[in-house]
C-alpha cells in the first residue's frame, strides 16, 4: 500500500510515523491527490533516510509530523531537534516550490502508557523549538497539540486507545484541524 500510488507534483504528502500511517486520508478528506507516507515505528532518522522519494517528486504540499518515537526511545533532545531541522531544510532546499506544513507533535497520555518519564514535557519543549525553527525559516507551523489535551496536560483519553495512537475521535479531530490548510 505504501508505494501503491506514486507522488505527483500536484499531490499533497502526509509524512510521519504510525499516527500518520493510520490516518485514512481518503476517508477524512475524500480527495485523490493525498499521499500517505507515514510508516509505523519511524523516527526522525528514518524519515531522513526515505526523504528522497518525496523531494524527487516535488509535491505541491508536505504535511510533516515526526518525533514522538524519538522521544519515546529517549533519544537525545538536541538530536531530535537537529533531525527535524534537517528534514525541513532538505525539503526546502531540494523542492523549494513545495509548501511545507510542520505539525506539532501530539501529546501522549502517560497514565495509559504506564510511564513516568515526563515525555509530555519533552514534547512541549520540542514543539517550542520546532515552532521557532519554522518561524525563522518562514515555514508554516500547525500547532494542533493543545487541541488534544485534557485538564491535566495529557492527551485526552477520548483521543487515544493506548496513550499514543489515536482513536476514531482522534482522527476526526485531526482531520477537522487540518481542513482549512487543505482548502487551497
Amino acid at each position: 500500500m505504501y508505494l501503491s500510488k506514486p507522488i505527483k507534483p500536484t499531490d499533497t504528502v502526509f509524512l510521519g510515523d504510525s499516527l500518520t500511517e493510520s490516518f485514512d486520508l481518503q476517508k477524512h478528506f475524500g480527495r485523490d491527490d493525498l499521499r500517505n507516507r507515514g510508516m509505523s515505528g519511524n523516527m526522525t532518522e528514518h524519515v531522513l533516510f526515505r526523504l528522497e522519494e518525496i523531494t524527487n517528486a516535488k509535491p505541491k504540499n508536505v504535511f510533516l509530523m515526526i518525533g514522538i518515537n524519538d522521544l519515546y526511545q529517549d533519544m537525545d533532545f538536541e538530536k531530535v531537534i537537529s533531525n527535524i531541522e534537517t528534514i525541513i531544510l532538505e525539503i526546502r532546499t531540494k523542492t523549494p516550490e513545495t509548501k511545507l506544513l510542520v505539525q506539532s507533535i501530539l501529546p501522549v497520555n502517560e497514565d495509559r502508557l504506564l510511564i513516568d518519564n515526563h515525555i509530555n514535557k519533552k514534547i512541549y519543549q520540542v514543539n517550542n523549538r520546532i515552532r521557532n525553527i519554522c518561524s525563522d525559516t518562514k515555514i508554516s507551523f500547525i500547532d494542533i497539540h493543545p487541541d488534544f489535551l485534557n485538564e491535566t496536560g495529557q492527551m485526552d483519553v477520548q483521543y487515544t486507545y493506548d496513550g499514543v495512537h489515536l482513536t476514531k475521535a482522534g482522527y476526526i479531530l485531526w482531520a477537522e484541524l487540518l481542513q482549512k490548510y487543505l482548502a487551497d
